[in-house]
């Protein structure tokens, strides 16, 4: 793609560089979401059209890929929404004054570039926690406690409100709220066999959110020694943060292997000692340690000793010690020295 935004950049020179009205110069802006791209101009259309006809000759003789007709279009954005990411792009048209720092006013929103939600993306939302015009439980969720419920809830509504969270329509999630919190409750009903009513009698409590009250529900599970878990619906604000950070990187964490699998990937017998290059590597399981204890009278096997003595329920084996301790024969491999003497 930074090849592309290169390409566009260098491609300016086939287009007349004049600013609206003979004043300053056209402004390009590149916006990047892999696979897709969208490119912001101002100027006139036969100019868009004549970048769109640069992008098509790159595409095809650097990258030998076409350019679809149907999905790359040319929107003025004054007039109507270009779609991208699932965001419309759009001109705010507003003939409001806002009262400035030095005491004038300004219509700074007039002209400005804003993203909104989708009026469809609200409606498809919705529909999924809705029959027939109106919510309805969600009978796949009947099985889980009410905390799973509750969280599954939140962290659905969450997610979306915090990717809306640049549109300044944001405020429009809130029929999907009303609609998502009609259907948790009437699956928490569904559930408990009572009704709505006593359902916020019995989860609804008062959010506190950077100082601003909220209503919400709440379900708190104990634990004996630690904090209790807490699952909330509500108390997520819709205010438009046309600044949101985008957190595009996914956090890696990295824990030390566990015994077990340092011993699998060894691909040593941990009886004769043969290797993954000499033997088939198996594991050898029991149903449990005091299986081991059924000995008595006799001497142990030298994989029970093994066993008991690491007090574990797996031994990593090659094929020919396997066998012989299903078969219950005395072991055929002897212990093979690693020394390089």
């Amino acid at each position: 793609m930074k090849t592309l935004e290169s390409h566009v950049l260098r491609k300016r020179a086939c287009v007349v560089r004049r600013g609206a009205g003979g004043k300053g110069l056209r402004t390009q802006y590149l916006a990047c979401g892999l696979p897709d791209f969208a490119l912001a101009f101002t100027g006139p259309r036969d100019e868009a059209e004549a970048i769109k006809q640069c992008l098509r000759t790159f595409l095809l003789d650097e990258l030998k890929l076409n350019l679809s007709e149907e999905k790359t279009l040319i929107t003025h954005t004054r007039d109507s929404a270009a779609t991208f990411l699932n965001y419309e792009i759009t001109i705010m048209q507003s003939n409001t004054k806002q009262n400035l720092t030095n005491g004038h006013k300004r219509r700074s929103i007039n002209g400005a570039t804003g993203l909104k939600v989708p009026r469809r993306v609200v409606e498809d939302k919705c529909k999924r926690y809705m029959r027939k015009g109106k919510p309805i439980h969600r009978a796949e969720l009947l099985n889980e406690s009410d905390f799973t419920i509750v969280a599954t809830y939140q962290l659905e509504y969450r997610g979306l409100v915090n990717y809306y969270r640049m549109a300044y329509n944001l405020h429009t999630l809130q029929k999907l709220k009303w609609v998502m919190e009609q259907s948790l409750t009437k699956t928490l009903a569904h559930k408990f066999k009572i009704s709505v009513r006593k359902v916020y009698k019995e989860y609804q409590t008062e959010l506190d959110v950077n100082g601003k009250k909220y209503k919400g529900l709440q379900v708190m599970v104990p634990r004996e020694g630690k904090k209790p878990l807490v699952a909330t619906w509500g108390g997520i604000p819709l205010t438009w943060d046309v600044a949101a950070p985008i957190e595009d990187e996914i956090e890696r964490y990295h824990w030390k292997r566990s015994e077990l699998e340092q011993r699998l990937l060894a691909q040593v017998c941990e009886q004769c000692g043969a290797t993954r290059m000499t033997a088939k590597i198996e594991v050898h399981h029991i149903r449990a340690l005091k299986d081991l204890q059924l000995y008595d009278g006799r001497e142990k096997p030298q994989w029970v000793q093994i066993m008991a003595a690491r007090r574990r329920k797996t031994l990593v084996l090659c094929h020919t010690c396997h066998g012989d301790i299903q078969h219950g024969r005395p072991p055929r491999r002897h212990k093979v020295s690693r020394s390089r003497t």
